[in-house]
């Protein structure tokens, strides 16, 4: 029976966006390998800790939310607690409610970028020189 989770993964600041885009696709491909399905992924950047975690002040964070077999949840956590490069990383199952109410904050996220974003910005006047 598969059952909805997200997880997410502090990673290193040191790591170039190369490594980082590697080691998000690489975990994405354990979860679609161990039958995952995928239903939002994102590259939340680089942010300040709490706390320091292993002389680190800031980390990398990247989110999975997804729909799984507690195999592939087993397994992806398997791989992540061996890699050196993630700093923390946490799993949590999620009922319909809480699923819900994620999926409405990605999408009123993405309707408020959109509404927001900048668009072309034209001069309303010329300075006037004194």
């Amino acid at each position: 029976m598969q059952k909805y989770y997200e997880t997410i993964f502090i990673m290193r600041p040191t790591l170039n966006d190369q490594e980082i885009a590697e080691l998000i696709e690489t975990y994405r491909g354990i979860l679609v390998r161990e039958g995952a399905e995928i239903l939002y992924q994102a590259d939340l950047g680089k942010k300040k800790l709490a706390y320091i975690i292993r002389h680190f002040q800031n980390g990398h964070y990247a989110l999975y939310r997804y729909k799984a077999p507690a195999a592939a949840v087993h397994e992806v956590e398997r791989s992540m607690k061996i890699n050196e490069d993630l700093l923390r990383i946490l799993t949590v199952k999620l009922d319909e409610v809480e699923l819900a109410a994620a999926t409405a904050a990605v999408a009123a996220a993405a309707a408020a970028a959109e509404q927001y974003a900048p668009a072309a910005v034209t001069p309303v006047a010329a300075p006037i020189e004194g």
